[in-house]
């Protein structure tokens, strides 16, 4: 019996109809604006600007061997996402050293507020005072239309800067989305894609070797984190790759919810096959590969409600689809539940004592 007639023998008994996806989903989350700030691959402007302690700090020293994650934010003082942010960036400082990436983190705010978070929240690497908003001017990352007690800031995101001074990815948030934060973690996950998983665990799927894996075990409202399912096939199976006509293409499915949103499942490159018994060309997986899903957890007030002073435990349910088939047949189409689980953590609302407060 041909390849494709015994698969259409086997989906006709389960009535199955398969349904393909028409192509392969962008790895870009919603909230991610080029836009913003210099561009990729243009030299990063020097500066010289006084930390949390009151050393001065350059960016010439500011520099690891592979360069410099330079954070931009909006103030210590009265942005709890911004704070939620530097403490993540605290937790995750070792990682970032490790691959050879000094942090630094910039804002309109004054040293002494800076002092006063640094050590109320014990955070380590430098933050920089810049308080005329010179070097956030000249990175193109102010908001020209904050007023008030806002005047002066920055709209937040990352640039990573390599070790010659050149921006070498930017990530920043769109102006509407100011809430949503990429966690550190997630930032290591998207320089460093080997470095994703912070969490893994292996489930149980026929014919193929799955994991799931999450950048983070504990997030803040707003940040963005990301989810992965990893797949290793035995030698001489593949699966559907988004695209193939008549199978089950493989999808990781995670349905909505009110307590965070989710950005295009990223889908890896496909290969062709061409299966000579039928004289059909499909796009399919081989080997290893992995499908990633940022998720932003929820800013609503009924979300942060819900928050304790713990925290709270939100599960990500999904199901994984699948259909392996090797030389000799195509299997029955698959579908696994994977299940993520972060705590999620209230945000930090302290604002700097009222001498030395933006008002």
């Amino acid at each position: 019996m041909g390849f494709k007639l015994l698969a259409s023998v086997v989906l006709s008994a389960l009535c199955f109809v398969a349904s393909g996806i028409a192509q392969e989903r962008s790895p870009s989350g919603p909230s991610s604006d080029p836009q913003i700030g210099l561009a990729v691959g243009t030299r990063a402007p020097s500066f010289s600007l006084r930390d949390q302690s009151g050393r001065v700090q350059t960016s010439a020293a500011l520099k690891g061997a592979k360069g410099t994650v330079l954070l931009f934010f909006r103030s210590a003082d009265w942005c709890p996402y911004c704070k939620a942010q530097l403490m993540d960036l605290q937790t995750a400082r070792a990682r970032f050293e490790q691959q050879g990436l000094k942090l630094a983190a910039i804002s309109y705010d004054t040293v002494e507020i800076l002092k006063a978070f640094a050590g109320r929240r014990q955070i380590e690497f430098p933050m920089l005072a810049d308080p005329d908003s010179q070097v956030i001017r000249a990175y193109g990352v102010l908001n020209a239309e904050a007023t008030g007690r806002d005047q002066g800031m920055s709209l937040p995101g990352y640039f990573f800067i390599d070790a010659s001074g050149v921006i070498r990815e930017k990530f920043f948030e769109a102006r509407e989305k100011y809430q949503e934060r990429y966690s550190a973690n997630n930032l290591i996950a998207k320089l460093f894609p080997e470095l994703a998983a912070q969490v893994s665990q292996n489930v149980v799927a026929p014919r193929i070797q799955l994991a799931i894996a999450q950048s983070d075990r504990v997030a803040a409202p707003g940040s963005r984190i990301t989810l992965s399912a990893e797949v290793k096939l035995p030698a001489g199976v593949h699966v559907y790759a988004p695209g193939a006509e008549g199978y089950r293409v493989t999808e990781l499915r995670i349905p909505p919810s009110p307590d965070f949103a989710l950005a295009s499942s990223a889908y890896p490159k496909s290969k062709e096959l061409y299966l000579a018994a039928i004289k059909e060309t499909v796009p399919v997986y081989e080997g290893s590969f992995q499908i990633t899903q940022d998720v932003a957890f929820s800013f609503s007030p009924a979300f942060m409600g819900s928050l304790g002073a713990d925290g709270k435990t939100v599960e990500v349910q999904g199901e994984f689809r699948y259909q392996a088939c090797d030389a000799r047949l195509c299997y029955l189409p698959e579908s696994v539940p994977v299940k993520w689980q972060v705590q999620v953590m209230p945000l930090d609302r302290q604002r700097a004592p009222e001498a030395i407060r933006h008002n």
